[in-house]
């Protein structure tokens, strides 16, 4: 019989109207758990379903759809499909049951739902009802109904074992008429979507076409459209998710101020887990730049200051999380520090002129980053996310064997993930002056068709130009050369200024020829270059042009320098 994860006991339902004994069993049963499943029709409306059984599935389809229900029956699937079709179904606000026998001993349910999360960490598990088949006692049913509920599912489904179809059938009605009423119930109302006393099917229905329409333009960079929309939601029921989502459509337009309220506001509801507090800590944390620029470095220090105390009160929420459940580890997100290892490898404080606070991060960075060697199997295996965060402080901290061969095994795995995979990695090479290995990380990923090529293509010429620097300081002018050539190919901006330390290097290498064709060429590109205070520097092209003009004079005479 069925249970719920949240209680452990269906509600009582109503008795069946009289019903002709001579009917078929399908249409017999159709009719008796009609009024009984009524509610749920009415809040779902489709049922996707995946059963091991295919006789119980083409039966319960045609039960399912005397009953009211659009049926989506499912064949069977690679997990990783079967993953992104649950995601799918219940975004749809389909009722999901699910049958999930396990090819192997390796993957169980478990696995399965935390790969659900994974794939869609705001996805709610509420309309989905697995499915056990066999004997199973009331203490097996305790313990599975605790990992159920670990991941907010609320109700399952046991059936006999090699039991006939007929009486599957029966069970399975059953335990849906009492999974309905259970969400009729006050305990099962769905947490953080809309708490209204009644669920208004119109409310509820324009609330998830708002939540959808923010997400969508998050994922197209649209924030402040995607903002109006979540504020819209909001009006409709503020929660914990939608707060959440307004909030990083602040953060990413930049809007700290703003972002740092909801994420407050999300905190106040939820105050168990560390998301919120770790997106505080990360807004804290943008403002020490805009106040170092703007405000002084008194102000700096306070919003660093207090950036840090919710990035650490975010690490107590996870420490405390890790001890409450060191028994059913299921309950635990699948990687706890996520949201702090994302908040500190976004924010980069190196640069502004305050040691201190850079060594002070890069302590707790490196702290958290040894929490999470501890769990490699599992980012190495699920989250690309977590393993670029991972890569970029790996970079920041000079472990650069390491985080190469995580960001290469990105774009290994998928050739999509080049873009943030080596950009970030070439990046944070920059930054710790490995100007080499970023030029050279560059020109790799400008192999790739890339939506940002542009940038791509100037942040490849900044690394450029500082490798030919280093290698021309170093007496390695063919080398330096070559790095200079490299970059014109690209057809850079502003490629006067490359040229021009080209035809500085050809003067080194005493190659005047070249160097006079690189710096003609130069002047064609920018014929006025040589009237701009960025050429103040390059004195020796100045008498190098002196040079070329005197010997076309002498070439022909009557002509006059200008």
């Amino acid at each position: 019989m069925g249970k719920s994860p949240a209680d452990g006991a269906g509600g009582a339902s109503k008795a069946p109207a009289e019903i002709p004994k001579n009917l078929p069993f399908k249409q017999r049963i159709a009719l008796e758990y009609a009024p009984k499943l009524e509610s749920l029709v009415k809040k779902f409306g489709h049922v996707s379903y995946k059963l091991e059984d295919q006789t119980l599935a083409t039966n319960i389809s045609y039960v399912f759809e005397k009953i009211g229900f659009a049926c989506h029956p499912q064949p069977d699937q690679q997990a990783r499909v079967l993953v992104m079709n649950v995601v799918k179904w219940l975004d749809k606000g389909h009722l999901v049951l699910l049958h999930f026998k396990p090819k192997s001993t390796d993957f169980n349910l478990v696995h399965l739902l935390r790969e659900i999360k994974l794939a869609a960490p705001g996805c709610r598990l509420e309309g989905l009802v697995p499915i056990f088949v066999g004997a199973v006692t009331s203490q097996k049913q305790m313990e599975i109904f605790k990992l159920l509920g670990a991941f907010g599912i609320l109700y399952a489904s046991f059936l006999t074992l090699e039991g006939p179809t007929d009486k599957n059938i029966e069970e399975l009605l059953s335990d849906l008429g009492k999974y309905a009423d259970l969400l009729k119930s006050d305990t099962a109302r769905i947490k953080g979507v809309i708490d209204t006393g009644e669920e208004d099917p119109a409310k509820v229905k324009k609330y998830r076409e708002l939540m959808a329409k923010g997400k969508q333009l998050m994922d197209e960079h649209k924030y402040e459209e995607a903002i109006n929309s979540f504020s819209e939601a909001i009006i409709l029921g503020p929660n914990f998710k939608l707060l959440m989502e307004r909030g990083e459509a602040y953060y990413q337009s930049r809007q700290y101020i703003p972002a740092l309220n909801d994420f407050r506001e999300a905190a106040k509801l939820e105050k168990a887990v560390p998301d919120p507090y770790a997106k505080i800590g990360a807004c804290c944390l943008s403002m020490v730049k805009n106040a170092a620029l703007a405000e002084g470095a008194e102000k700096a220090r306070k919003w660093f200051s207090m950036g840090m105390k919710y990035l650490k009160d975010a690490e107590g929420i996870v420490v405390k999380m890790e001890k409450g459940n060191e028994r059913y580890p299921e309950r635990l997100p699948l990687i706890p520090y996520a949201p702090i290892l994302n908040a500190i490898a976004e924010l980069d404080i190196r640069g502004l002129g305050f040691p201190d606070m850079e060594k002070q991060m890069a302590s707790f960075g490196a702290e958290v980053l040894g929490k999470l060697d501890l769990q490699d199997g599992v980012i190495s295996d699920n989250s690309v996310d977590t393993r670029i965060d991972r890569a970029i402080l790996l970079t920041r901290y000079k472990n650069y064997d390491e985080a190469e061969k995580l960001f290469r095994g990105l774009v290994t795995e998928d050739p999509e993930n080049v873009g943030p995979a080596f950009n970030n990695f070439a990046v944070e090479l920059r930054k710790n002056e490995q100007y080499a290995k970023a030029f050279e990380i560059y020109q790799e990923l400008l192999k790739f068709s890339l939506p940002d090529r542009d940038i791509v293509v100037e942040n490849m010429k900044t690394a450029g130009l500082k490798h030919a620097s280093d290698l021309k300081e170093k007496m390695k002018y063919g080398e330096s050369v070559a790095a200079l050539r490299n970059i014109l190919i690209h057809k850079p901006k502003h490629r006067e200024w490359v040229l021009c330390e080209l035809a500085v290097t050809f003067l080194e290498m005493q190659d005047q020829a070249q160097a006079s064709f690189s710096l003609m060429e130069a002047l064609y590109v920018n014929p006025k270059l040589m009237q701009s205070e960025r050429f103040a520097p390059y004195k020796d092209l100045g008498n190098l042009r002196q040079e070329m003009m005197k010997k076309l004079l002498e070439s022909e005479p009557g002509k006059q320098i200008r």
